[in-house]
């Protein structure tokens, strides 16, 4: 039963909630309700009042849809009061990125309505995710098998938006290889983060500088500072790889206590085992020394990133010739 209804649905994952939202006009559709999209730029209270407390000429039920509400802040503030008084014949749908928990909003609206959250992906759920890679490339004609899976979610990161329209442009080559994915999907900054930091582990100084120039350009000047993030990101991963193996845990173990991708983590093994605890507190305080260039100078971000990766990719370098 749709009529007078309240549907809420809020978060970051904008894939699910609009999985979630066409699941809900075909059900209205299947009943007979009339879809009406409402155009919040251009709406006064007095038209919003009337959508959803008033009777249309030209549909007997209607399902009714509002985006980004809150940024009407004249019926933001009433919109308690206004869904008070739906109309029996309407389904009213909210969808909105943000909504505070703690607010009196929320607890009261929720005793009204049906509230959905849909939060955004995290590193925990790259499993599920490749399955979802494999099931929609298989809708697509596509063979796509776990290790192929899980490198296409490490290029383009755990988001189904990017997963399914790097599916789709691969469909259209009429295969998924690991090449094509280099070729010719986009690498999301944080994959990107991934390579260079694995790089510099390797001690190829003249890759790093190639691909921090390359950064610079992709990126931008702002773009250094979560670059930054990203590579420290990497290194904390690795010192909890290299701890937790000392202390006799495995390698999904470590993942899930740290919330990290298990398949991303496991390829950072080698790196582990060949550091000692006293190397990686080396370069600890290389990361340390740079943070505090960064937050207390003018030094150009970029080139502060390059010279960490430089140090420590020249230092194992010179540890591999001895």
């Amino acid at each position: 039963m749709l009529g007078g209804k309240i549907i809420i649905l809020f978060g970051e994952n904008s894939y699910e909630k609009s999985v979630e939202l066409a699941k809900l006009k075909q059900q209205a559709e299947k009943s007979n309700f009339e879809i009406e999209n409402l155009n919040v730029d251009l709406l006064s209270k007095d038209d919003f009042i009337s959508a959803i407390c008033g009777v249309s000429l030209f549909a007997e039920k209607r399902f009714v849809i509002a985006k980004n509400l809150s940024e009407k802040s004249e019926i933001w503030s009433e919109l308690e009061a206004i869904l008070a008084r739906i109309s029996s014949d309407v389904c009213f749908c909210l969808i909105e990125e943000k909504i505070d928990r703690r607010s009196s909003f929320y607890k009261n609206i929720s005793k009204i309505t049906e509230v959905k959250e849909f939060k955004s992906l995290t590193a925990k759920d790259a499993k599920n995710l490749a399955e979802f890679a494999r099931a929609f490339s298989k809708k697509q004609g596509l063979s796509l098998d776990l290790r192929l899976a899980n490198f296409l979610i490490s290029w383009v990161g755990v988001n189904e938006w990017a997963v399914r329209n790097a599916v789709e442009r691969l469909a259209l080559l009429g295969e998924i290889s690991e090449e094509k994915i280099r070729e010719f999907i986009p690498q999301n900054v944080e994959s990107n983060s991934f390579e260079v930091f694995e790089t510099a582990l390797r001690g190829n100084f003249e890759a790093v500088i190639s691909q921090i120039s390359k950064l610079k350009i992709s990126e931008g000047a702002d773009g250094g500072y979560l670059f930054f993030g990203l590579i420290s990101s990497q290194f904390f991963n690795l010192v909890a790889l290299k701890l937790g193996k000392s202390a006799g845990k495995t390698t999904a173990e470590i993942a899930k206590e740290i919330g990290a991708n298990a398949w991303a983590l496991g390829k950072m093994e080698n790196f582990a085992s060949g550091f000692s605890q006293e190397e990686l507190k080396q370069i600890a305080e290389k990361f340390a020394k740079t943070d505090e260039k960064l937050k207390n100078s003018s030094v150009d971000v970029w080139m502060a990133v390059e010279g960490l990766l430089l140090e420590i990719a020249t230092k194992i370098s010179a540890e591999n010739l001895k």
